[in-house]
């Protein structure tokens, strides 16, 4: 097997051309559907019996993918937005039978989702969405697979085999054992980590060929697109919470007697599953829970706030103080991290709204609309026209010149984790 090089990173693992999109400048490498094999086995039963698909499951795990693929079997369907209205459903030419696809269902209105159900009741179309396990979804949705209209499928997060299936189908050779653990315990399985993860190692260097076995010396520094990301599983984060994020990201867990000032925001993180508590004799001590967010933080972080917290944590006894000049315990010999794109502030370079400038920010960073619009909780139309009025004022025409138009405009950049609107001046 032919092993995928640097510079044939953008090619599809066949050898064919890469993954074409609207903007060029979006395109990215396309990753192969691998390791999913009894998931799609069992959207092939459900599907055959005249039932309708749920895959449900963290963020990240790879619904998306599944569904395009058991849309793209079965042929002619009928594809909705989770924006669209009431009055654009019923008018729809649904014919009976039909099979109906959306994404992200659980961001539909009530009032649609209701619809919805009662439409594949009456007519007997079947429908194949994907929604969040852990947001709220909508009644309507809920009732297809409680009523047995469709089969609920969990799509859990990659095992040590599956990804070893992954990163050899798209690197195109055998990987590393050590590689495979390694990038698996970072990411947990997570399917949208571990492609940003690879692509990032691909990029950087440190996920190399050698002797016939792609090989991985682990993270060294974090670039805007991998910090982005993490970012959007973190949520908008406060002063405080940005604080104590990057400390517990230095220390592994950290008692909360050591930081008395940031009670509040422990307890505002644990509530949104940021941090998991741990009972201990010395106290209560929290850990972060979302995959690569300790590495992530730990490797962005600048130089010169690393060393302030370190010793911050040595002096209150949470870190072994012989090693506070140290940039990060996980990465001593790191690259100067690349500036992150930050959050905006009231106003931006050439008039452009907060929310110009902040989608601004992002798709400089290499972000695609759509991963966009899921950071931000905004349609991809959405997210879209921000672009083109920021296009407008910043005289440009194409997504790759952002970068260079932010910059010449007196774009104040901010290395480390982005800070939230709310953040304390």
């Amino acid at each position: 097997m032919r092993p995928r090089s640097r510079e044939g990173w953008e090619s599809d693992v066949r050898g064919g051309p890469a993954l074409q999109t609207a903007d060029p400048t979006q395109q990215r490498p396309r990753w192969p559907l691998a390791g999913r094999e009894a998931e799609l086995e069992q959207i092939r039963a459900a599907l055959t019996s005249g039932r309708g698909v749920v895959l449900t499951g963290e963020r990240g795990t790879g619904r998306s993918a599944l569904l395009a693929a058991a849309l793209d079997r079965a042929g002619d369907h009928t594809a909705l937005l989770p924006s669209c209205t009431l009055g654009y459903l019923k008018r729809l030419p649904v014919t009976a039978g039909n099979m109906i696809g959306i994404d992200d269902a659980d961001q539909l209105d009530p009032d649609v989702a209701a619809h919805l159900h009662q439409l594949v009741r009456a007519e007997r179309n079947r429908v194949v969405a994907t929604v969040c396990e852990d947001v709220w979804a909508p009644e309507g949705i809920c009732r297809l697979w409680l009523d047995g209209l469709a089969e609920r499928i969990e799509v859990r997060p990659f095992n040590h085999s599956q990804i070893a299936e992954v990163l050899r189908a798209r690197l195109g050779a055998e990987v590393d054992d050590a590689a495979v653990s390694g990038m698996g315990m970072l990411t947990a399985g997570n399917a949208m980590l571990l492609r940003e993860l690879t692509e990032h190692a691909v990029v950087e260097g440190s996920l190399h060929y050698t002797d016939g076995v792609w090989r991985w010396s682990g993270l060294s520094c974090a670039d805007g697109r991998l910090t982005a990301v993490v970012r959007m599983r973190l949520g908008r984060l406060t002063a405080d919470e940005t604080e104590l994020v990057e400390l517990v990201a230095l220390a592994g867990t950290l008692c909360l007697d050591a930081v008395p000032g940031l009670v509040d925001a422990a307890e505002s993180l644990n509530r949104r599953g940021v941090l998991a508590v741990d009972e201990a004799s010395g106290g209560v001590h929290v850990r972060l829970t979302v995959p690569l967010c300790a590495e992530v933080v730990a490797a962005a972080m600048p130089e010169l706030t690393a060393r302030r917290l370190r010793a911050q944590l040595a002096a209150a006894g949470q870190l072994d103080a012989g090693t506070v000049t140290t940039a990060t315990s996980r990465a001593p010999a790191r690259r100067p991290p690349r500036a992150n794109p930050p959050l905006p502030c009231a106003s931006g370079p050439h008039n452009l709204t907060a929310r110009e400038r902040e989608v601004a920010e992002y798709a400089a960073a290499d972000l695609t609309s759509r991963e966009i619009a899921e950071l931000l909780v905004v349609s991809v139309r959405t997210v879209e026209n921000h672009l083109q009025r920021a296009y407008g004022k910043l005289g440009i025409t194409r997504r790759a010149d952002l970068a260079a138009a932010l910059a010449a405009a007196g774009r104040g950049g901010s290395a480390g984790l982005p800070r939230s609107r709310n953040t304390a001046s």
